[in-house]
């Protein structure tokens, strides 16, 4: 008897060979008659639906991932992109508020009421001095535009300084906020005299020698008195912020608030007495 070939194969190749002419013989009759397996290829179909569908998430994930970084990067672009245009528009904004607060500044001193006594002489804020602990600035005004030592400058507000030094082209302003400048003034609303100090920041000014018993309050608008002929009367020097009874002395502490800007001032008034500048008229055409 001959052993069958099978005999000496493994168990494992048997089954595979049986398999297969199993398949054969299975995609001979489906050839043959593919209504027969249509049922049963419907149903393997859905059955390997998962399968495939598990098969396809690398790439599904592989091309979520490529398009989520692409759309991320897209949006970080466009928001700088954004971010730098509205720099722009804030930088170009603040330019232009800068422009029309100096212009309305300009206009506000130009509209200024012209005194009968002086003619007002419009300098432009130059620099500051080289002595921070002084308060003085530099004008673009000097003697050859009739600028003197000793004249009065204001703002549209009110009372700058005076002037200390000039030269033909530029000239130099000694502000009241000086701790070594005063201003002779009067409480508008009694008529009451004192004097004005500064002390040496452009925000704030002292009221001295004013006893106890006077009527001063908060809220007080001083206005410069013209005594010792310095400064000339009338112009606004001040409003009273804060006073205080001390029990050192007889005198009151009070705080003053400036009247004019010493902040930030572009252009100031020089006043010029006209009958100065008629007769330096008259010697220069002689």
């Amino acid at each position: 008897m001959i052993p069958s070939i099978f005999a000496r194969q493994p168990l494992a190749l048997r089954k595979t060979a049986i398999v297969l002419v199993v398949a054969l013989v299975l995609m001979w009759f489906d050839s043959k008659n593919p209504e027969w397996f249509k049922p049963i290829r419907s149903t393997t179909h859905a059955a390997m639906q998962p399968i495939y569908e598990l098969s396809l998430l690398p790439s599904y994930a592989k091309h979520w991932s490529s398009g989520s970084l692409q759309s991320k990067e897209a949006l970080r672009r466009e928001n700088m992109q954004l971010k730098t245009q509205l720099i722009h528009a804030q930088a170009k904004l603040q330019q232009q508020d800068y422009v029309l607060a100096q212009n309305a500044r300009l206009q506000g001193i130009l509209s200024t009421t012209r005194p009968e006594q002086f003619d007002l002489n419009l300098a432009q804020v130059i620099g500051t001095d080289t002595n921070l602990l002084r308060q003085i600035v530099v004008l673009n005004k000097g003697e050859q535009d009739g600028v003197q030592v000793g004249q009065t400058v204001i703002d549209e507000v009110g009372i700058l300084g005076q002037i200390i030094n000039v030269y033909p082209n530029t000239s130099r302003l000694l502000l009241i906020t000086d701790e070594q400048q005063s201003v002779a003034v009067t409480v508008k609303r009694t008529g009451q005299r004192a004097i004005v100090t500064g002390e040496g920041i452009p925000t704030s000014l002292r009221l001295n020698y004013v006893f106890k018993t006077s009527d001063v309050r908060v809220g007080d608008e001083l206005v410069s008195s013209g005594l010792g002929g310095r400064i000339p009367a009338g112009y606004r020097v001040g409003r009273i912020a804060h006073v205080e009874d001390t029990q050192e002395d007889n005198f009151r502490s009070i705080e003053v608030t400036p009247a004019a800007n010493f902040i930030d001032n572009a252009y100031v008034l020089v006043l010029q007495d006209k009958l100065v500048n008629r007769r330096n008229a008259g010697i220069k055409e002689n």
